[in-house]
């Protein structure tokens, strides 16, 4: 289980690549990346110097031990040495040196050594699968609690933020429609305003047309009839009685012989 840098490069990361991860679904060319994947790309890197500089880890469990208290590692590296009896020859000689030697001197108290080791052991036989149980019970409590959970929900809220994020990018794609079809709205009512501007213009040049017009044709039935009246009354004034009586019994007699004609073909 990782824990320590892992996790705090992990929660460093979401802001560096929760930026890219809005371009690239802005972009609408490839599917959305994971947050995460790029932050565990990003520390797993094959330029990162996992020789000198690796990853921390916490086991999950002790590792394992000989005698109750004896790394197993250390066995291992008297094997390829002195073989498997080498590690317990090395550990009854160096007890022995030391007693010999008197390093480690035997007085009265040493009992109280013994009985103490002793009730450990037994300690540990009873009480210990128990309380490695517990510790285990409040080890990935703690872990759920203080790493798991809020990992978990930063990344819900990551992937809900650019979940919203994408669903404000396609609105905001719909916004260019929108200006089109009032760009083209607009367009239609400069165009219909035109029309109307353009048939008042039409209408008002039509009247004033039609009033040099009618005042054409006042003015030639004006002169038309005044040249008229003047002639007629030019050619009464130039009429005296006695042609006027001529022109009546003319106009007699020649009504008498259209009747007498009529009367005839009758």
């Amino acid at each position: 289980m990782h824990v320590g840098h892992f996790g705090l490069a992990v929660r460093g990361q979401l802001n560096s690549c929760a930026t890219p991860a809005l371009v690239r679904g802005a972009s609408s060319e490839v599917s959305q990346q994971d947050p995460f994947d790029k932050a565990h790309a990003l520390y797993n890197s094959p330029e990162s110097d996992t020789v000198n500089f690796p990853n921390p880890k916490m086991p999950e469990v002790s590792p394992p031990v000989r005698l109750g208290f004896i790394p197993e590692h250390w066995f291992q590296a008297f094997y390829n040495k002195t073989g498997v009896t080498g590690p317990y020859l090395f550990g009854t000689g160096l007890f022995a040196t030391l007693l010999s030697k008197e390093i480690w001197v035997v007085d009265h108290g040493f009992t109280e050594v013994l009985g103490f080791w002793g009730a450990m052991m037994i300690l540990i036989k009873k009480a210990g699968p128990s309380m490695a149980a517990y510790l285990d019970k409040s080890v990935e409590s703690f872990s759920e609690v203080f790493y798991e959970k809020p990992l978990r929900d930063a990344k819900e809220h990551s992937l809900s933020f650019i979940a919203e994020t994408e669903k404000m990018i396609e609105a905001q794609k719909g916004q260019q429609y929108l200006f089109d079809a009032k760009s083209e709205n607009v367009g239609l009512q400069l165009e219909a305003l035109y029309s109307q501007r353009l048939h008042e213009a039409h209408e008002e040049v039509k009247k004033r047309l039609d009033y040099q017009l009618e005042v054409q044709n006042t003015k030639s039935n004006f002169e038309q009839t005044h040249m008229v009246n003047w002639i007629v009354d030019s050619v009464v004034k130039g009429i005296d009685a006695k042609q006027e009586k001529d022109a009546l019994n003319k106009c007699m007699a020649d009504l008498n012989a259209l009747s007498k004609t009529h009367a005839a073909a009758i």
